[in-house]
């Protein structure tokens, strides 16, 4: 298999790494969109975002430490580096590959809970501090199940030409057998059963709204919170991004358990096939995003084109000194058209202008409102 790697066209050498080239980097700045944003605009600071940033972040592991070195071997056909970046780049790729199911079936129950659950149920699963604790739990578990093993020597980790990268290495069929059966339940077949229920669920419960049938989803939830048009949107987009999250993993576990079990010799081509779907996975999400969610493609925007509340703070800071200075202008002028000691006298006793306009907020206030002088 590393002849297969080392012995490719000049052409394929080409198309592969700037394939994977291009994906790396559109998923590192759609990833980190998605971060700047919700940390940027506290509208989005939601309980489900948080799921939403889970998995961007587990996209930007990726992005950063195990996609770059993947495009590195391409170009070069080989692994250059030592054992010890070998078992770091097996590690990360492998808790990428079991966390983010995982997340995203966490996503899917937050949704089910927010949508045809009452919001008192919603409010004592999903907190802010227990969606903390639940992406905490499985982000631990999933580092445990895959660094214990390999401390333990019950598995090790390899370089595997076909995929380009680093991954796990069986002492045995028995090993290999156990592991899988561990892996595919947690980390495929119950996300995806959880993630189709709860999403038959969420969507049937939205058509019976859009039709009438449940006149309102915040009726349901009398001297509750209501469920917003966003919340609907946001269930939608999130639908979306688990309908394409699966049909990437998939094909990828499908490939991965034909080459562990079934087939002794594989296509390198395939094999490559089933690393680019994960590399695809964490590509797409910010795009489905920004295309689905107004809020989300808002802040896209705006960070783009580098307006940030900041930057409209201070111009209406400035805008509210220059309003400041054109008001005591009028002032002056008219101090030097009366009497200069009863003018000032009641100049001295006048009230300052209030604090919202001192502190730059826009808002155009009458010079008599605050100064109480008489204009003529």
């Amino acid at each position: 298999m590393a002849n297969d790697l080392g012995s490719r066209s000049l052409t394929l050498v080409i198309l592969e790494g700037s394939f994977l080239l291009v994906l790396n980097i559109f998923s590192l700045i759609g990833n980190v969109l998605v971060c700047l944003s919700v940390y940027r605009n506290p509208r989005l600071r939601i309980s489900t975002n948080l799921y939403i940033i889970a998995l961007a972040i587990s996209d930007l592991l990726s992005a950063v430490f195990v996609m770059p070195l993947a495009e590195i071997i391409l170009f070069s056909g080989k692994w250059p580096f030592g054992e010890t970046i070998c078992q770091f780049h097996a590690f990360i790729s492998l808790f990428v590959i079991y966390v983010s199911p995982a997340t995203m079936s966490l996503t899917a129950i937050n949704r089910y809970v927010r949508i045809c659950r009452s919001t008192t149920s919603y409010k004592k699963i999903f907190s802010r501090r227990k969606s903390r604790f639940w992406l905490a739990f499985v982000w631990f578990f999933v580092a445990c199940y895959i660094g214990i093993p390999r401390l333990a020597n019950w598995q090790g980790f390899e370089f595997v030409p076909g995929y380009a990268q680093c991954s796990i290495k069986h002492h045995g069929e028995r090993a290999k057998l156990i592991h899988y059966l561990i892996v595919l339940t947690l980390f495929l077949v119950i996300p995806l059963f959880a993630t189709a229920f709860c999403y038959t669920k969420v969507l049937k419960m939205i058509r019976q709204h859009k039709m009438g049938i449940v006149p309102s989803l915040s009726q349901m939830r009398r001297n509750e919170a209501r469920i917003t048009v966003q919340e609907i949107k946001l269930s939608r987009s999130l639908f979306i991004v688990v309908f394409t999250f699966m049909s990437c993993w998939v094909p990828l576990w499908i490939i991965v358990i034909l080459r562990r079990f079934f087939i002794i010799h594989m296509p390198r081509n395939v094999e490559l096939l089933c690393m680019f779907f994960l590399y695809i996975s964490n590509t797409i999400n910010p795009v489905i995003y920004s295309g689905m969610n107004s809020a989300f493609r808002s802040e896209f925007r705006r960070i783009i084109t580098c307006k940030s509340s900041g930057l409209v703070n201070v111009q209406c800071s400035q805008r509210g000194n220059e309003q400041q200075g054109l008001e005591l202008g009028l002032v002056t002028s008219w101090l030097r058209d009366t009497r200069g000691e009863q003018l000032h006298h009641e100049l001295g006793d006048a009230p300052q202008a209030p604090a919202s306009l001192r502190d730059g907020d826009c808002q155009q206030t009458q010079n008599s409102n605050y100064l109480n002088i008489p204009t003529r």
